[in-house]
This record gives C-alpha cells, structure tokens and sequence, in this order.
C-alpha cells in the first residue's frame, strides 16, 4: 500500500511566522522553500525558519522546478579564543623535582661566598680552630658509639658462651638465645655502620674548611696584590 503524503504547511507556517515577528529568509516572487524537520517531515514555506538557514535546503519556483538545489547559508566565523600560553616546566634535579630558578649567577654567588668568609674569619688560625671544634665535637659522639658499640660486643660475645655450652651439654639452644644473639647481632652492624658515617663526616669536615682555607689565602693574596704600595 502506497504511503500517504504529508500535508503541505506553507501557508499555516508562514503565517505564524509573519504573527510572532519571526525574522525568516524570503525567496522570490513565486518562489518556495523545501525543507526537512528534525522528525523527517518535509515542509514548503515562502520563508526559511532562521534555526534552519544554516542547514540544506532546496528553493522551487512556481512550476515545482528546482533552481537552486541544498543551498546552505554559509554560518558566521567562529569566535577564536586567545589560547592561554602553557607555563614552562622548571628544570628537575637528579630526584626528579622541580628546581627553582637561580637568584645570582654563579660569579655573584661566588662573590657572596668570598665576602662572608672574609667577613667570617680574621686569620688562617681562627679557620682552623673553627674546623677543631667541629672535629671535637665528632670525636665526642664517636667515642660515645665506640662505648656502646664494646658493650654491645661483649654481650654478645656471652650469649656465644651460653649457646656452645648448651650445645657441648647436647641441650638445644633455647630460643630466647637465639633472638638475644640476633639482636645483638644487628646492633653491633647499625654501630659498625654509625661509626663509618662518622668517619665520613669528618673527612668531609676536614675537606670542606679545607677548601676555605685555600680560598681565604687566595683572597688575602689578590687583595695584597692589588693594594697600592705605600
């Protein structure tokens, strides 16, 4: 069975158009709009509703002919939004995290490094005499561990005793034995590995006001240099 065509609504559209003050786009004398809903219905109107100018239709002259065939109304430019420029990533350091920008150079730093030393020691002496405090201060925490680490020792060492006589005695090791001599154990190797740090502190000590003294003499040299001869 044929399906039945839809009824035109030219006349009932333009006239509510025209009525509610609708802005529409007219075609010439004679001429219609062809147009499809967004149900598929097919619609004929002397004018084109302003939602679908920008969408494909067809315009027919008086005799049904096509003359201007899914003519679009070219839709206005879109408006361009300034693109936000993206902050540039900091330089990272070896761990990975963001590292700040430098405030000095490296030569104004190295002159704020040369002034607070200047400023900081009036004679090679009193820049070693700085570098014996620290290094007795060292030598006081590493006698305190050597202390400790002794007492750790000989405790252990009898808890050994206890454990070879209970094995010469053919009893097993208690076990409380056994965790005491574990115990021990880990801490005569945290103490062992404390007293290396400590070592390692005061080589970097000794290196560090080294180089102070080294720069120290330098500087008092140039300056001497540069000094106008009485």
């Amino acid at each position: 069975m044929d399906a039945k065509p839809k009824p035109c609504t030219c006349t009932l559209f333009t006239a509510a158009a025209l009525a509610a003050g609708v802005h529409a786009t007219a075609v010439g004398a004679g001429d219609v709009y062809r147009w499809v809903d967004e149900n598929g219905e097919i619609h004929y109107s002397e004018t084109l509703p302003p939602n679908y100018q920008d969408k494909g239709h067809d315009v027919l002259n008086r005799d049904g002919i096509v003359v201007d065939e899914n003519q679009t109304l070219t839709p206005p430019p879109p408006v361009e939004v300034p693109k936000e420029e993206e902050p540039q990533e900091l330089p990272r350091d070896a761990s990975g995290l963001p590292r700040p920008k430098a405030l000095y150079s490296e030569a104004e730093m190295q002159q704020r490094m040369d002034n607070f030393l200047m400023l900081r020691y009036e004679s090679e002496q009193e820049i070693l005499d700085a570098m014996n405090v620290e290094i007795k201060q060292l030598n006081y925490d590493r006698r305190l561990l050597e202390g400790s680490h002794a007492s750790t020792d000989s405790a252990y060492r009898g808890q050994i005793r206890v454990a070879a006589e209970q094995q010469r005695a053919g009893l097993t090791v208690a076990p409380a034995t056994k965790r005491e001599i574990k115990t021990l154990r880990g801490a005569l190797a945290k103490n062992a590995k404390s007293l290396k740090g400590l070592q390692q502190r005061e080589d970097a000590i000794r290196d560090d006001f080294d180089q102070q003294l080294q720069r120290y003499r330098y500087l008092m040299e140039s300056g001497s240099e540069e000094s106008p001869e009485s």
